[in-house]
């Protein structure tokens, strides 16, 4: 798994320095108060940047409520093995006529 992290971070960091070095040129860039003058390569990393930060809110959101589900399902679970292992006992010794 560490290996696969390694590849992934090498090959992000590659693709980044070929859009770096394709796209030099420079952008304006208006905000809703004012402008500015970017490269075009930085640009696109600061969209990069801010749709991933937008996708790790998001998953963590979605895992943390999963998780949360998780632990209460668990718990509803072991209380009901508990309490059919309490129902199921043996039986009670009955007299018999004879």
């Amino acid at each position: 798994m560490k290996v696969v992290k390694i590849v992934l971070f090498v090959l992000c960091v590659f693709i980044a320095f070929v859009l770096g070095s394709q796209n030099p040129q420079s952008v304006q860039v208006n905000y809703l108060i004012a402008s500015a003058q970017l490269p075009l390569a930085a640009l696109i990393s600061v969209c990069f940047v801010i749709g991933l930060l937008v996708g790790c809110f998001v998953s963590f959101r979605v895992f943390s409520k999963l998780k949360w589900q998780n632990y209460r399902l668990q718990r509803r679970n072991t209380k009901l093995a508990r309490d059919s292992n309490n129902d199921i006992g043996p039986e009670p010794a009955t007299e018999k006529d004879g």
